[in-house]
């Protein structure tokens, strides 16, 4: 209450009102005091001048045998002129200032000898008055003839301390009056004030809580009514600058949650600011066992994680606000991590963090390791058949004289070599082809059986060279199928190749084919040698083969399932393994009825 406005309004006022009227009553009891003392001065310099009549009249009174009588009867007659009344009287003293007449003998008895008294013994003139005193006097030294006497006039000046306090009980009196009114009078000065001021603060503390939709109904010419005004403009300048924020940071934080990316932010200390969900998930900091842990996760904490060289990290960031540490591998992903430099403010001062972007890319990294791969294979693949060829080429040529049929047998084995690099060059170029989407497709409308039948014609004779026992299922149900048929035709015959080859003589091979939810499925089971659990999530891969030493004496050039895949993916087929080491494997191939291919135009 003390310390609000409309208080200190009618403070100020009631201190106004009593400092003025003080100060008033002050001047009126001082100028009053002043004028009476003047006016008894000037009475009795009138009064006892040299030329008056009266001053003459006390002189000649020397001339009677008891001057001091005579000089009484003067004054006496001489009171109205001397202001003589109950409060101021006169008295006639020897030169040593002893009462020998006056107006009130009993005060003259006891009448003390005053300065001005002391003045007029040393036959001076008495008029020094002093404003602190009770009384106000005059004393003239006269003397005639050898004769000297006193006349002294003293005023107890019971009459203006009377009448001061009469002026002081109209002071106060008034002041009370005064500050009633200045009470009132600021009340409601103080209410036209204040009362805007406080819909203004009650309008500002709903905008701090954040309520714009109550305006502030604040009406006036004056300042306030400007104030008033330019507040609420500011307060929907500030609700659509907020409402901006607001969605930038929405858009932010949806941003920062759902980015791809991980990001983790730290302040100076190294401690967490912020993580998003992929972060989390890099992290496994996605389970409740987790949320301590990731409360105490630090910057040094992530680097020792992803086995980061810190002092690396340092010295780059120091220089350039930013590091790039690209290929780390953490729980078998490849990532690239972003040091970059992060401001942020905290007690009104800013202050400067780090923020961490960790980038998956271990699709990148297989890539270019799957590149590098390749290379290498394609050169192993291509420089095996060329030592092959040339060293039959040489063994002719440098032995002219052998026989035509060691001679023959060294050309069919340089021919050999030759085919099985037309193979691999035949399907590079159709990986190539398919990953360039430059395939010429054939896309036609057939039957299943008859397709399946078609193959099982067709390999019915490798594998009766291997003893193997070949069957085949074809539900007849299957509609027709929409798709490049020769395509299709090269991936099962190539999946029935692999079982006749990796099966041992005397096998059991089964090709059945029926229709399931939008498919045409053929499955291919054997009973051969099966595959190794750790090699079947690269058995698609380009030149990838189980046992590499044994699938190159059987003529494989690992390309054969990877070209497999490609065409399917391309009709939106799908192509899957099962396989147990030493109890065979099976394949399954799903084509649609309808392929994502386009058919030609008629």
């Amino acid at each position: 209450m003390y310390k609000n406005l409309h208080f200190k309004i009618v403070v100020i006022f009631v201190v106004f009102t009593m400092a003025i009227m003080s100060a008033v009553g002050a001047m009126m009891l001082y100028n009053t005091v002043s004028y009476y003392t003047d006016e008894f001065d000037s009475q009795m310099e009138s009064a006892f001048g040299e030329e008056s009549d009266l001053f003459l009249e006390l002189i000649s009174a020397f001339s009677s045998e008891n001057h001091f009588e005579k000089q009484n009867e003067i004054l006496k007659a001489y009171s109205g002129t001397l202001g003589i009344d109950g409060h101021r009287n006169y008295y006639v003293l020897n030169a040593d200032g002893v009462f020998a007449a006056g107006s009130d003998a009993k005060l003259g008895e006891d009448l003390e000898i005053t300065p001005n008294i002391v003045s007029a013994m040393n036959g001076g003139v008495g008029n020094k008055s002093r404003f602190w005193e009770e009384y106000i006097d005059y004393a003239v030294c006269i003397s005639a003839e050898g004769k000297t006497s006193i006349i002294y006039i003293k005023d107890t000046q019971e009459e203006v301390r009377s009448f001061t306090m009469m002026i002081f009980q109209m002071t106060v009196q008034s002041m009370f009056f005064g500050l009633l009114v200045a009470v009132v009078l600021s009340f409601f000065l103080a209410r036209a004030i204040t009362e805007p001021i406080r819909k203004l603060t009650i309008g500002a503390q709903r905008i701090a809580d954040g309520e714009f939709e109550q305006s502030i109904d604040v009406k006036g010419n004056d300042e306030i009514g400007a104030l008033s005004e330019t507040f609420s403009n500011m307060k929907d300048v500030l609700k659509n600058t907020l409402d901006e924020i607001s969605g930038e940071r929405q858009k932010f934080e949806t941003l920062f949650l759902y980015l791809k990316d991980a990001v983790i932010v730290f302040n100076r200390g190294g401690k967490l600011m912020h993580i998003n969900k992929m972060a989390k998930k890099l992290f496994e900091f996605n389970t409740p066992e987790s949320e301590a842990v990731m409360k105490g996760f630090t910057f040094s904490a992530m680097i020792n994680l992803l086995q980061i060289d810190y002092k690396e990290v340092s010295v780059k960031y120091k220089e350039n606000k930013n590091h790039v540490v690209n290929d780390v591998i953490y729980n078998g992903k490849a990532l690239d991590v972003t040091f970059a430099d992060f401001k942020y403010s905290e007690n009104g001062e800013t202050l400067r963090g780090i923020m961490c972007l960790i980038h998956d890319v271990t699709g990148r990294y297989e890539l270019d390791k799957s590149r590098r791969e390749f290379v290498a294979d394609v050169s192993h693949e291509l420089r095996t058949p060329l030592t092959g060829i040339k060293g039959a080429v040489e063994t002719v040529l440098e032995n002219p004289t052998l026989d035509d049929e060691i001679k023959n047998n060294f050309l069919e084995m340089a021919i050999e070599e030759c085919d099985r690099m037309t193979r691999i060059v035949g399907d590079l170029l159709v990986l190539s082809r398919l990953d360039n989407k430059r395939t010429s497709w054939k896309v036609e409308t057939f039957e299943l059986s008859r397709f399946v039948e078609h193959i099982y014609d067709v390999m019915s004779a490798d594998a009766k060279a291997k003893n193997h026992t070949f069957t085949k299922v074809v539900y007849k149900d299957i509609p027709e199928i929409t798709a490049d048929r020769e395509k299709l035709q090269q991936v099962v015959i190539n999946i029935v190749s692999n079982a006749v080859k990796y099966t041992p003589e005397g096998g059991k091979i089964d090709i059945f084919a029926k229709g399931e939810k939008g498919f045409a499925v053929i499955r291919v089971t054997d009973n051969g040698w099966g595959i190794p659990e750790e090699d079947l999530p690269r058995i698609f891969e380009r030149f990838y083969r189980v046992e590499k030493s044994r699938t190159s004496d059987a003529g494989g050039t690992g390309l054969g399932l990877a070209i497999a895949k490609e065409i399917l993916d391309a009709h939106g087929g799908d192509i899957s393994i099962e396989s147990a080491v030493g109890k065979g494997t099976a394949v399954t191939v799903k084509i649609p009825y309808a392929c994502k291919l386009e058919m030609p135009k008629a």
